[in-house]
């Protein structure tokens, strides 16, 4: 690997240093040494430089012996994350180096990019918003349904009960809605119409045989109803009552309803009876 060579040059260096030092050192033990000193000195002298380029060779080759041991033939291999890490690399490099070419080929495409990004958030914050909109409104549908049910699912005679407990504590809005209640679930036990919690009052009306008893109080109870409810104002005690003689009297026309039912059924002949 390439990290293993400037290792194994700073350990040749370090060898011929060595050796170098270890063959100058006894010409350096002798000039220590008081000498006559020579009246000319020639600093070309080819034995001296013949000396010292074969002690050169020399520490040269003991480098080249040690370096060739089996301990320093060992490379360092690169493993196969730091290979893909490279090529990651590479790839990065080579791609801004691409978009900087288009960049400045076509300086128009930055500013693109820009507004498709800011385009890109909006529309997300703008999904955000009308999924959690959604989801509310989702919440507030299945309270309502979750409201008509519970109502649904009281006897008439109940709301009848606490329409009595709101007006006993003078609560007319509250004993008027009871009782607007207690008459859909009246109508309704006669088989009236079928349990659907989505109606509006105007259609439970619609529903009614036209001209019957049943419809034309079930019409006065609801505008009764519609005005206490619906209405920004104060219900009085006279509403009230009217409500609940509206109430009664459908008691009374659904329970003649049902006799007079009952009759008819118990007149009509049986096929046994017929033969």
């Amino acid at each position: 690997m390439a990290a293993s060579k400037p290792l194994r040059n700073t350990l040749r260096l370090l060898l011929l240093t060595t050796l170098l030092s270890a063959a100058a050192s006894p010409r350096a033990h002798a000039l220590d040494t008081p000498q006559p000193t020579p009246l000319t000195t020639n600093s070309t002298d080819p034995a001296t430089l013949a000396n010292e380029a074969a002690n050169f060779k020399h520490a040269r080759q003991a480098a080249d012996d040690v370096l060739h041991k089996a301990q320093f033939r060992h490379d360092m291999a690169s493993s196969w994350w730091d290979q893909k890490k490279l090529a990651l690399t590479r790839t990065i490099g080579r791609i801004f180096s691409r978009v900087n070419r288009i960049g400045k080929a076509a300086p128009w495409l930055a500013h693109l990019l820009e507004w498709l990004l800011f385009g890109a958030a909006a529309l997300t914050l703008l999904l955000f918003l009308l999924r959690e909109f959604r989801r509310q409104r989702l919440q507030v549908s299945l309270t309502s349904i979750a409201i008509k049910a519970e109502a649904f699912s009281r006897e008439a005679d109940d709301w009848s009960q606490r329409a009595a407990a709101f007006a006993q504590q003078a609560q007319w809005r509250d004993a008027v809605h009871c009782l607007y209640w207690a008459a859909i679930v009246l109508l309704e036990s006669r088989r009236a119409w079928r349990h659907n919690p989505t109606r509006t009052p105007r259609e439970y009306v619609r529903l009614l045989r036209p001209g019957s008893p049943q419809q034309v109080g079930l019409r006065s109870l609801t505008q009764v109803f519609e005005r206490t409810w619906y209405g920004l104002r104060d219900t009085t005690t006279d509403e009230y009552t009217q409500a609940r003689a509206l109430y009664d009297g459908l008691v009374t026309a659904s329970s003649i309803g049902a006799s007079l039912k009952a009759e008819r059924l118990d007149a009509t002949p049986t096929p046994a009876e017929g033969l």
